[in-house]
């Protein structure tokens, strides 16, 4: 391990002589080489001093543990891991602290805090109990009755009965077994399930022997406990609310369906207009109207119109003539027309009107020829994917019909071929 620290002091050095960029990472490198060695020439000069002769265990309550040595044979050196258990009890001492674990479960077993003469509630079988280093096993001798885990049965007669009970004391890391018999007396269940099973055992019983009267009495007590029966009311809101949760969702579902399919019409609309637009203002422009002039007739034609239908990308065009008479810059106006629109006809279309607004408008009609041929062009790619997307959507219907043909046809090859 020497050798790693040796170069990580080197490499530290060097950085912090050459990597002035590196300068923290090399201080603490450096830092962590010199104490790594420090503390490695700390231990071979205690190494004599910490031979060990013996390990301490743990109280006998405590847990494993596990220790790394380092052993040394005449030279040749091996890292052994080994477990180290807690000390054991001796054989005196498990049986002093079973008798002591009896005398509490005797206590503890009848679940309620009652004694074993009369047991009512179900039984507390514990498999540990803190304190004590033994498992625990129990068994009685009519499952039914009383099970092993605890459970009174339903069959216990009503004049009680006696149980035995037998415990299995074991201590496996020192080979105890010890076992012990409880005998409790048990009695049919007065509280829990049982209880009310019982009820509804009474009230079946009253109401098969009181047929023939008008109404039916309910009992104002049971085994001591007085009674109040009550109309269970049905409570609907919960539906309500789960119906009116989920038209919620769906309506927030629709309305963004609703949201989606509008943007994609609009996007429609202006796609399918630009060419058009595109046309007009070259044809405005190659008259020797400026830019804003013809904005403003294309604007002004579509706005004496407007009443007969809207259009998205006119109605951008009218909001752009309205900046310029507000007094926004002619060229601010043009990018924020294609910021609006979102669309990359419509970017470029503003980015050139923004170049000629400053550098005149020398070259304008030519560009904008191309840009209508470019646009005439990206509609035609458009109706060809649109005819493309048309002939998948009809192939699941075709090929229903296709099988709806064939079945029609072989029905009768086969019904003729068996006559």
């Amino acid at each position: 391990m020497i050798f790693f620290y040796i170069m990580g002091a080197f490499v530290s050095v060097f950085c912090l002589l050459k990597k002035k960029t590196m300068r923290k990472s090399a201080l603490l490198l450096l830092t962590g080489s010199v104490v790594s060695s420090f503390l490695w020439m700390v231990s071979l000069m205690k190494e004599d001093d910490m031979a060990l002769r013996e390990i301490r265990r743990q109280d006998k309550d405590g847990k494993e543990t596990v220790v790394e040595l380092e052993a040394d044979a005449e030279g040749e050196k091996k890292t052994i891991r080994m477990r180290v258990g807690s000390q054991a009890y001796s054989r005196e001492e498990l049986r002093r602290l079973s008798e002591n674990l009896l005398d509490e479960l005797e206590r503890k077993i009848t679940g309620n805090g009652g004694t074993l003469d009369c047991v009512t509630e179900d039984m507390y079988f514990p498999e540990y109990m803190e304190g004590y280093p033994f498992h625990l096993e129990w068994s009685t001798d009519n499952l039914k009755l009383l099970s092993s885990d605890g459970k009174i049965g339903s069959e216990v007669p009503k004049e009680g009965i006696l149980v035995e009970i037998r415990l299995k004391i074991s201590n496996t890391e020192s080979k105890f077994e010890a076992e012990h018999v409880f005998y409790a007396a048990l009695f049919p269940q007065k509280s829990g399930v049982a209880f009310w099973e019982r009820l509804e055992g009474l009230l079946e019983k009253q109401e098969m022997s009181t047929r023939g009267a008008d109404t039916y009495i309910l009992p104002e007590s049971f085994e001591g406990k007085k009674l109040i029966f009550l109309e269970k009311k049905s409570d609907q809101s919960g539906t309500y609310f789960f119906l009116f949760l989920v038209g919620a969702v769906c309506i927030a579902v629709g309305q963004q369906q609703d949201d989606k399919k509008k943007k994609q019409e609009r996007t429609t609309e202006l796609t399918r207009e630009y060419p058009e637009m595109v046309s007009r203002m070259t044809m405005l422009i190659g008259a020797g109207m400026t830019i804003s002039g013809a904005f403003k007739r294309i604007a002004g034609e579509y706005g004496r119109r407007r009443q007969q239908t809207e259009k998205p990308l006119y109605e951008e065009l009218m909001i752009t003539c309205r900046e310029m008479e507000a007094g926004i810059p002619e060229a601010t106006a043009y990018r924020n027309l294609g910021t609006r629109c979102r669309q990359p006809c419509m970017v470029r279309f503003s980015a050139l009107l923004v170049q000629y607004t400053k550098s005149g408008t020398a070259g304008l009609k030519r560009a904008l020829h191309e840009e209508t041929g470019q646009a005439l062009r990206e509609r035609q790619e458009r109706a060809k994917r649109k005819g493309e997307e048309a002939g998948t959507k009809l192939l699941l219907p075709m090929t229903m019909m296709l099988i709806l043909i064939m079945v029609l046809i072989m029905i009768p090859a086969f019904t003729s071929f068996g006559m």
